[in-house]
């Protein structure tokens, strides 16, 4: 192949094809007209029609000559041990593709321009790349590639060792992405007296990893009782090994009668987390606390790629049940010595609101030593005589407060009564009728107020 004159290629890729129209055409070599065939060479031919953008043919001819050289490379490479072993419905095979594009300049550093052509209707570019000299440079490459892949194991493993899952990740993965471009191939490494295949090797030591986290609750049961306010911290600890693994990310769950109440928290640096149960119901779909690692998260808190989650794959990640019971308190109702009125005229008010906590499956005491809580209703009444038109009218009002108290005689709650009257002609039936009517009020209004405070 006889080269042009430096100078002349020099003027040809600066001023591009199609700009020298005045000028004589010559005959176009042989390379125009049948792609040239080397045994030392690969090769890579481009062309573009001429354009009226100055440069714009030239640079097409060159991208297009370098994917056909890129081209030639990529078809002589092995079958994709990597993707053979690895692949997860297609993404990986898709980033590997992209991969191929992407290192196309790199794959084809140190390629030669034989020769630039053009015509009035285009432009033609001729690259060849030695391929003893890019063989070599490849296989310098992947060595080194091959040592920083076996650093980040031996890394990895000295931070899994001291319970640091998210570097030991990260490194892994690093391992796998620094032999990147060499997927293609079985690359191979010696560590601790075995020789590995070291991309499947390393993405099973992730896999193991994320499957010997475990997770142990600190309790095999939790009781929701008044005493604890139906709150409960539940502590987990996060283990491999038996050493505790921190900044782990564990998610959990329970339905709190309303709907299922989900979060996140993360371990601290011995490897544990509090999760604080409160605001269930007695009654539920599903009576159980679930907790298990978060897997997503945690791949995401060590910053991998997402090429190198998917071949992490799907893992099934370590995961706890424990039952939650509420156990309901007691409750003793009384009339308040203070209040205005009889006690038997509280009975009404009285026997409204024990059943709508029975309802609710809060138990009943008779005293108040024996109780978890005491509410106390303090009546008072007001009576008006008969006047003007409505002579024969009596008219009585109920007002006054309930009052929410714990077993220590802490104020819990204190609701102040709506004034509630009854009108009758005789006296005592319209202070009956006033009790009748706070005694509904109390049911249907204050009664559930009582019942939210009591959880």
């Amino acid at each position: 192949m006889v080269h042009l004159p430096f100078a002349a290629l020099a003027f040809l890729l600066l001023t591009g094809c199609g700009q020298n129209k005045g000028v004589q055409e010559t005959p176009p070599p042989s390379w125009v007209q049948s792609r040239p065939l080397s045994n030392g060479h690969y090769i890579g031919i481009g062309s573009a029609n001429a354009s009226l953008t100055p440069g714009e043919a030239l640079r097409s001819a060159k991208e297009r000559a370098a994917a056909d050289l890129a081209g030639e490379i990529a078809l002589r490479i092995e079958s994709a041990s990597l993707l053979e072993t690895e692949e997860r419905n297609g993404h990986v095979q898709e980033d590997f593709s992209s991969t191929i594009s992407s290192r196309a300049d790199e794959r084809i550093a140190g390629f030669e321009v034989v020769d630039v052509w053009e015509n009035a209707s285009g432009c033609y570019v001729y690259y060849r790349l030695n391929k003893a000299q890019h063989a070599a440079a490849r296989k310098a490459r992947q060595e080194q590639a091959i040592a920083t892949a076996l650093d980040e194991l031996k890394s990895g493993e000295s931070d899994i060792a001291k319970g640091q899952v998210i570097s030991a990740l990260n490194h892994w993965g690093t391992g796998v992405l620094a032999l990147e471009e060499f997927w293609n191939e079985v690359n191979k490494g010696s560590h601790k007296g075995e020789t590995l295949t070291l991309e499947p090797h390393l993405i099973r030591k992730m896999r193991e990893a994320l499957r010997n986290i475990e997770l142990v609750p600190a309790v095999n049961r939790v009781t929701l009782r008044a005493e604890n306010n139906f709150k409960f911290p539940l502590g987990v600890h996060a283990t491999l090994n038996g050493l505790g693994v921190p900044s782990i990310p564990v998610k959990y769950s329970y339905h709190n009668g309303t709907y299922i109440k989900k979060a996140t928290e993360f371990t601290s640096s011995e490897g544990i987390l509090v999760a604080l149960i409160d605001g269930v119901a007695p009654e539920r779909p599903d009576e159980n606390f679930t907790g298990s690692l978060d897997v997503t998260r945690l791949l995401k808190s060590a910053a991998l790629k997402p090429v190198i989650v998917e071949l992490v794959g799907d893992i099934n990640a370590p995961t706890f049940r424990i039952p939650l019971d509420v156990v309901l308190p007691s409750v003793f109702i009384q009339a308040s010595p203070s209040s205005g009125l009889a006690v038997q005229q509280h009975d009404a008010v009285i026997q409204a609101l024990r059943g709508a906590l029975l309802a609710e499956g809060y138990g009943m005491e008779s005293t108040s030593n024996r109780s978890d809580f005491t509410i106390s209703f303090n009546l008072r009444s007001e009576h008006r005589t008969p006047v003007g038109d409505f002579g024969n009218f009596h008219t009585a009002y109920i007002t006054g407060s309930i009052s929410l108290r714990n077993a220590t005689g802490k104020l819990i709650k204190e609701i102040a009564l709506d004034k509630v009257k009854g009108v009758q002609l005789d006296p005592n039936a319209a202070l009956n009728l006033a009790l009748s009517n706070a005694a509904e009020a109390v049911e249907k209004k204050h009664a559930p107020d009582l019942i939210r405070s009591l959880r």
